[in-house]
């Protein structure tokens, strides 16, 4: 019988003791123990969700780019996730925004469309690309429209 079957077949009172006893243990720690328990469990929760906020907050501004600009995306999801997957493919060796636009428009899009989709992913989902072009650090990005001539180098 392995550890999962023996936890599966505990009945209702050795849970209720079970936790008695972990409250027992707690209850006999200093105040510093339990203080210390307490603040780390609140900087877990805190944690998980203030990542959960911020992804969801850039998915929904991403997804009003792509409508403000005009981008039929058909559906919210499938976008997200491609628009996600543009940072990773900028990344790679080799990569540049004209490989990532490609993608894009071999799904579907006109390579004009493809080409601000994948610009709207960029400034939403990685703007440490956007700071590296700005700063002068074009690697990957020498591809990106409208920049010809306005950063050196380009």
């Amino acid at each position: 019988m392995t550890a999962v079957d023996h936890c599966s077949l505990q009945t209702k009172d050795e849970e209720l003791d079970m936790r008695r006893s972990w409250m027992s243990w707690l209850g006999s720690q200093p105040l510093t123990v339990r203080a210390l328990l307490g603040a780390g469990c609140l900087i877990t929760a805190a944690t998980a969700f203030s990542a959960h906020s911020e992804a969801d907050q850039n998915d929904d501004n991403f997804i009003d780019s792509l409508s403000h600009a005009g981008i039929e995306y058909g559906e919210p999801g499938n976008a997200m996730a491609v628009g996600q997957s543009i940072c990773p493919m900028l990344a790679q060796p080799g990569g540049s925004f004209a490989a990532a636009a490609s993608g894009v428009a071999h799904r579907g899009m006109s390579p004009q469309m493809a080409q601000l989709f994948t610009t709207i992913a960029i400034q939403t989902y990685c703007p440490q690309e956007m700071a590296n072009i700005m700063g002068g650090n074009v690697s990957g990005l020498q591809q990106l429209p409208g920049t010809a001539g306005m950063i050196p180098g380009i």
